[in-house]
């Protein structure tokens, strides 16, 4: 191993330790973070010539304590704080708080002290415990970076002026830090899940995890963390493969999971269900056990319905939906999706594009992936949206034959010009306000159906919505079915202008594989079956028309 993958190695497992440590001693947060760096630092210098130390960790501590001695011998004023300094040197063992001797359980209770708001509690364990960055935290919270900076600085100001003791809190306190506790360990956790290179801050979230459960034997929700914590951390040799990149849970290699890692996670599940109070973190360990038995996508949809009225949160909503489109249709889970924003975090854009993948819709998947890889940071996160960017795009602009159900709908029928055809593309927003006034909810994208198309002098053309089931028209509205079959199929991103060259295309195409459009030449033009333009791009998203995506569909005789 090279020194430089060294010090990045005992950084990722030592830090904590380190910081922890040094708080004890000295009391001081910010000397504590800046002696630390200084010890790292000292390490970039230093084993390159005297080689690693067999002991990192000893290594690394011993500097940053002489340092913050020095320091603080130089800053003191008066024969007290000299005493200070001595009698720190010695390095006394601690009082014992409680039964459990951890530097780094004392540190992360005092960073969840309840005089500290929560967001400020996690961003100050996630800094001084995980020595995750500034621009880690901020991602973590999808909050700009320099909110983060000033929750850090006014946490450790209240610790100083508020004189919060730094230990574990006698056993009648625990409850009223046991939710900080708890969250700060599952963001230490999804940080090393997330990211392969900070893989120890896993195992320190589970070794603390196995702490807080015997410091808190009745307390449902510590039990449940760990063993969520367990059940997802038993994937961790599947969840990449060879070359880094992403491999989904329906491809991994389940027979290497760690079947130890799975019992020992539904033991501690099983002791928390036996006291009786169900929590938000049981209930994700349930479904990560039903993963672990085969993924019952019902099962998992209907803990997540439950879990998010627990937890109200866009993320949970966002999870439900993905489950609710295993357990029945991808549109289900497309419907659930509408109204759901979570700014800069790419799992939404991701799940919307594996929606549209998985329902055809080529184009506008390819679309939200390019979202969803703006947004990712972790490179094996960005090599398989862009993997899906390349296959979708490439599939979108491709003809194929599909097989479309009935499908109900509202609309308008007129016969215009091609002049005059603004007239009944005006009409669309009048049957979107006939539908909300029934409180009907399309489902689906707007299109325009051509019966009949003679482009020397006239069209007959429908404008219309699908909807759910058929319902009773009113005035020029109307309810019809547009007939099931099978349909020739091609999707185009671009001006609607352009859409005359696509159907020239797709008809050549069509052609070339023996294939009949449904539709007969009459005396008034060409009569259609079903000739459909399904407009996929709302334009109040996206206004500009030349990036407009649109599905052309004729039924096949």
């Amino acid at each position: 191993m090279s020194v430089d993958a060294a010090v990045a190695d005992a950084f990722r497992e030592e830090w904590g330790k380190v910081v922890a440590t040094l708080i004890r001693v000295t009391g001081d947060w910010d000397l504590a973070e800046e002696c630390a760096q200084e010890a790292f630092a000292a390490a970039v210098r230093q084993w390159p010539v005297e080689g690693v130390p067999r002991r990192p960790g000893a290594w690394l501590t011993t500097i940053a304590r002489h340092r913050a001695t020095d320091r603080m011998r130089r800053a003191a004023v008066g024969a007290a704080k000299l005493r200070e300094v001595a009698v720190m040197s010695f390095d006394p063992e601690p009082v014992a708080d409680t039964e459990i001797e951890d530097d780094r359980l004392r540190l992360i209770f005092t960073c969840c002290h309840p005089a500290l708001a929560f967001e400020s509690q996690v961003t100050l364990a996630l800094r001084t415990l995980a020595g995750l960055s500034m621009a880690e935290i901020a991602r973590a919270f999808l909050v700009p970076e320099t909110t983060m900076a000033r929750r850090l600085g006014r946490a450790k100001a209240k610790i100083r002026n508020a004189g919060i003791p730094y230990r574990v809190p006698p056993a009648h306190l625990l409850p009223e830090r046991t939710t900080a506790v708890l969250g700060v360990l599952y963001l230490m956790f999804n940080e090393g899940y997330s990211t392969p290179e900070r893989r120890p801050l896993c195992d320190e979230a589970i070794r603390l995890a196995r702490l807080v459960t015997r410091l808190m034997p009745d307390e449902p929700e510590a039990g449940g963390l760990l063993a969520l914590m367990l059940l997802h951390d038993a994937r961790r040799a599947t969840r990449l493969d060879e070359h880094g990149d992403v491999v989904l849970l329906a491809d991994q290699d389940r027979t290497r999971w760690d079947r130890v890692a799975i019992a020992e996670g539904r033991e501690a599940l099983a002791r928390a269900s036996r006291l009786g109070r169900l929590g938000p973190y049981q209930l994700q360990a349930a479904i990560a056990d039903s993963h672990a038995a085969g993924s019952d996508w019902p099962l998992i949809a209907g803990l997540y319905s439950r879990l998010a009225e627990l937890v109200p949160s866009a993320v949970v909503r966002l999870n439900h939906a993905a489950a609710v489109a295993m357990a029945s249709r991808p549109e289900a889970g497309l419907r659930l999706l509408d109204g759901l924003e979570i700014p800069g975090y790419h799992l939404l854009p991701a799940t919307r594009a594996d929606f549209l993948r998985r329902l055809g819709r080529h184009a506008e998947a390819a679309v939200a992936y390019e979202q969803a890889l703006g947004l990712a940071t972790a490179e094996a996160d960005r090599r398989f949206l862009t993997k899906r960017i390349d296959e979708t795009r490439g599939r979108a602009m491709q003809p194929t034959v599909i097989d479309r159900a009935a499908q109900p709908y509202v609309g308008i029928r007129r016969t215009v010009t091609m002049q005059t055809f603004p007239e009944i593309a005006d009409r669309m927003a009048g049957i979107a306000g006939w539908l909300a006034a029934r409180g009907l909810e399309p489902a689906g994208a707007p299109f325009f159906r051509y019966l009949v198309i003679d482009m020397e002098r006239e069209l007959v053309v429908e404008a219309g919505f699908p909807i759910a089931a058929p319902v009773q028209g009113d005035g020029e509205v109307f309810s019809d079915v547009l007939p099931a079959g099978r349909y020739a199929s091609v999707s185009h991103v671009g001006h609607p202008s352009e859409l005359m060259g696509v159907t020239a295309e797709l008809l050549a195409w069509l052609d070339g594989q023996g294939l009949r459009v449904d539709a007969e030449s009459t005396p008034a033009g060409d009569r259609f079956a079903s000739r459909l333009e399904i407009y996929r791009t709302d334009p109040r998203v996206q206004p500009d028309m030349s990036k407009w995506e649109t599905e052309l569909a004729f039924k096949l005789a």
